[in-house]
């Protein structure tokens, strides 16, 4: 397998994880269960879109590492506003494919951009990172705990993970809950926002714990063994 492969691999299984620990904690409350099942397709598709858009981040993120080998991490260049729109192309073929009546989507990217491009840079740089590090056909864990101590991997995971939160609750501004749910759809966002926060936490820490004291987690993929 690829670095470049292990490394959306590794994104991708962790983007399930968290996702589908999100949707169970929600499922757990019961105020919200009635709100939830109708918006869990929207969900589920959104975690994929997400994991669709890291994979172009990674892609590019590592061209520019290969064509910039001599140079430092701070000297990559990463247009981000090129690789924002072709974020943004992602987001138009899953509104195009997303039809629900309970709810409708209208993206406002100016509420967007900053967190997005914050988010994407903080991707990039983790790449950077591990690439500079990959001299040889190690697993993955060991690049991981050769380019980073426990800590500094799980603020990087961490980072990462709290930009796509808030990025998630700005979407909240985007989208029109139709019919009686409209109103407690601020309450769903604020509540979907706090259990997001909460779950990347246990996450990042239980990805750490696997790669760092090899404790293995149930809801945690292996990736790149």
């Amino acid at each position: 397998m690829s670095k470049v492969k292990v490394l959306y691999e590794t994104d991708r299984a962790m983007m399930l994880d968290f996702s589908s620990l999100c949707v169970g904690r929600l499922n757990m409350h019961l105020p919200l269960r009635l709100f939830l099942s109708p918006f869990q397709r929207f969900l589920n598709a959104n975690v994929h879109k997400e994991i669709e858009k890291n994979r172009l981040i990674i892609e590019h993120a590592a061209a520019v590492f290969e064509n910039n080998r001599e140079r430092t991490d701070a000297d990559l260049d990463i247009d981000l506003d090129n690789l924002f729109e072709l974020t943004v192309k992602v987001d138009n073929e899953f509104m195009k494919k997303l039809s629900n009546p309970f709810f409708s989507v209208e993206m406002r990217y100016d509420d967007l951009a900053e967190v997005r491009k914050k988010r994407m840079l903080s991707l990039a740089h983790m790449v950077f990172d591990l690439l500079g590090n990959w001299h040889d056909a190690l697993p993955f864990d060991d690049i991981v705990k050769s380019t980073y101590e426990e800590k500094m991997y799980q603020e990087a995971l961490g980072d990462a993970l709290h930009l796509y939160n808030v990025e998630t609750r700005l979407l909240s501004n985007s989208i029109t809950i139709h019919g009686p749910a409209g109103s407690v759809k601020d309450l769903f966002a604020e509540k979907l926002f706090s259990i997001m926060e909460e779950t990347a936490r246990d996450i990042v820490a239980a990805y750490a714990r696997r790669i760092y004291v090899n404790e293995d987690c149930s809801f945690v993929s292996r990736v790149g063994q």
